[in-house]
């Protein structure tokens, strides 16, 4: 029982423990900024593509000029909420999240929970 005492000191000593809550709390970090990038991501593309939706017959654009032009306001809107540019990974999430988009609203699956914004 002696070694238990001697090991519990030592994991919970200063040494031991102030780098292990430094640890902790980068990791909590790294996990908060990947779901807030990805929320800002969610929100602004569905966002973008309803505007779009509901403007780009008096814009008159058809097709891929609308992706083109999803493409120029997500950047924008992205680098207003988190002040970079996004990434080509970022950008490719988006343009899946916005045909995902578009094709459940063609299909009137309006009902689908990623449809659905919370407030």
């Amino acid at each position: 029982m002696k070694w238990l005492k001697v090991l519990w000191n030592v994991i919970t000593s200063e040494s031991v423990m102030e780098p292990l809550i430094i640890i902790v709390i980068g990791y909590a970090l790294q996990v908060y900024q990947k779901n807030r990038k990805y929320q800002i991501i969610a929100d602004t593309t569905v966002d973008i593509v309803d505007y779009i939706e509901e403007h780009y017959k008096e814009w008159g654009i058809k097709g891929d000029q609308k992706m083109e032009k999803f493409i120029e306001l997500f950047i924008e809107e992205y680098k207003k909420a988190t002040g970079r540019v996004p990434k080509g990974e970022e950008l490719q999430t988006a343009r899946l999240r916005a045909e995902a988009h578009v094709q459940r609203a063609r299909r009137g699956d309006a009902t689908h929970p990623r449809n659905r914004r919370v407030a």
